[in-house]
């Protein structure tokens, strides 16, 4: 039995430590606010139930395969899958709905443009050898070399591998399938779920609009605050110590890392690891400001709506000059519309949220009148281009900026940290294995990336490194 800090309680700390903890180590997780569950945080107000932070969940299997390692199967939420995965907005009028069901989704985009729906089979093909040649290597296992990702990445086939190592932007890839702006578009987004620009990111992020047709849009009943507090039982069943409300650093003493003043054999760090590795100059991914609303009716939106711009790629020039675009991309999420206990009879809760840039330094204190002026815009884009809405009175209950981002350990508000730009981009992000031996890290800044079951990835593997680390393994 050894000792172990997991400093941070985000869904990657705590599956970090029930793992260990299971295993049979002693652990101690040290959250420095006074809630665990990081970024992926839910709030209750006037009976309504908001996520604050993700709100699409995929890959259900690495959810349950989490809970199963941690012995918690029995405390792990309900999860209800959303066949209408998104529907897609523009200001022009037109609408996409993208259905789980391929035949449905198809028949949205010939509608779109025509031949379309051949279009979108062929991109879903596409983006299906894309998770062969490149995610189904890059999650397997935790990425320490590009040697040991191109072995796992050649068991899939050779010629699986050269598509992988041929591939360039996402934009590119929306291009050479889709005639119109609109489905490039809806390709496009996908860069977003990592924090990044079509224009700039690989095609691999192509892998997710597969993981979501193949394994499904999901939601926790009760919301994702259900996960967070399922995680947290069970590290405690596993025998955690949870000590909340401490701000915890890491030094060392011999081969020894000392903790809170107590002395620990390794640590895993649920932080963004850029500083603690020198790196925290380096171009991180977007922030967003999240604005909550309660309508005094059962709104008839989807669970999830995309409110496209007419001009995407101007919208991120602006975000990657530093800047807040003037017309902005709206995300809104209606949970009641696939879980009725979100909201009671009559009443709805509606998240909205918008891409900013990282604060530049010394922003926090402008932050509450950009906040008034990025509510109001919401507002202004979801009248207009929301029909579901007209005549719908919305107050404003809650909101989280930048400010609070950066609060729960995201540098300068950034959602994910490092920026994977570049064909080679996700492979320079931050590994989990940190320089010093027995030093860890778990989360969305580090491998693979961001997202509920990434994460719980991410965890999973630190514990699988810390495990062999104390058992004397490489």
């Amino acid at each position: 039995m050894k000792r172990v800090a997991v400093i941070g309680g985000g869904i990657g700390g705590l599956t970090a430590a029930g793992v260990l903890a299971r295993q049979g180590h002693r652990v101690t997780l040290f959250e420095a606010t006074d809630a665990l569950g990081g970024k992926a945080g839910s709030v209750r107000v006037g009976g309504l139930t908001f996520d604050t932070g993700p709100t699409v969940m995929t890959m259900p299997d690495t959810v349950r395969a989490t809970f199963a390692e941690l012995g918690a199967e029995d405390l792990m939420p309900r999860l209800l899958r959303v066949p209408l995965q998104t529907r897609y907005r523009w200001p022009d009028g037109r609408v996409f709905d993208c259905w789980e069901s391929l035949e449905q989704a198809a028949e949205g985009a010939e509608a779109l443009e025509p031949g379309g729906g051949r279009a979108l089979r062929a991109f879903f093909r596409e983006a299906e050898v894309v998770y062969r040649a490149a995610g189904q290597p890059y999650l397997e296992a935790p990425y320490e070399t590009m040697m040991g990702f191109m072995a796992r990445a050649a068991r899939n086939g050779l010629s699986t591998l050269v598509t992988g190592l041929k591939l360039s932007t996402l934009d590119a890839l929306a291009r050479a399938h889709f005639r119109g702006p609109h489905l490039r578009q809806f390709v496009g987004r996908f860069a977003t779920y990592a924090g990044a620009s079509p224009y700039e990111a690989n095609a691999a992020f192509a892998m997710i609009a597969h993981i979501e047709r193949a394994f499904g849009v999901h939601h926790a009943v009760g919301g994702l605050g259900g996960i967070v507090r399922g995680l947290e039982q069970a590290a405690r069943r596993n025998g955690v110590e949870v000590v909340l409300g401490r701000k915890a650093t890491q030094s060392m003493r011999g081969a020894e890392f000392i903790v809170d003043e107590r002395a620990f054999d390794a640590v895993v760090v649920n932080a963004d690891p850029l500083q603690h590795e020198g790196r925290a100059d380096q171009p991180l991914t977007m922030s967003g400001y999240v604005a909550m609303f309660e309508a005094p009716a059962r709104l008839a939106l989807p669970h999830h709506t995309i409110l496209f711009t007419a001009d995407y790629a101007r919208e991120f020039d602006a975000l990657g000059r530093g800047r807040v675009a003037d017309e902005l991309t709206v995300h809104l999420c209606h949970p009641a519309a696939t879980d009725e206990t979100m909201a009671p009879a009559g009443r709805s809760g509606l998240y909205a949220m918008v891409n900013v840039p990282p604060m530049p330094e010394g922003e926090e204190a402008r932050w509450p009148e950009h906040a008034r002026r990025l509510e109001g815009f919401i507002r202004q884009r979801a009248g207009e281009m929301a029909p579901e809405l007209e005549g719908v009175t919305l107050t404003a209950v809650a909101e989280r900026t930048p400010v609070d981002l950066q609060q729960k350990g995201a540098p300068r508000g950034s959602i994910y940290g490092y920026l994977p730009h570049g064909r080679f981009g996700p492979f320079r992000r931050p590994a989990i294995r940190g320089a010093v031996p027995g030093l860890f890290f778990a989360g969305g800044g580090t491998h693979p990336g961001g997202g509920v079951p990434l994460v719980m990835l991410s965890g999973r593997f630190a514990a699988g490194l810390a495990a062999a680390h104390l058992g004397g393994r490489s």
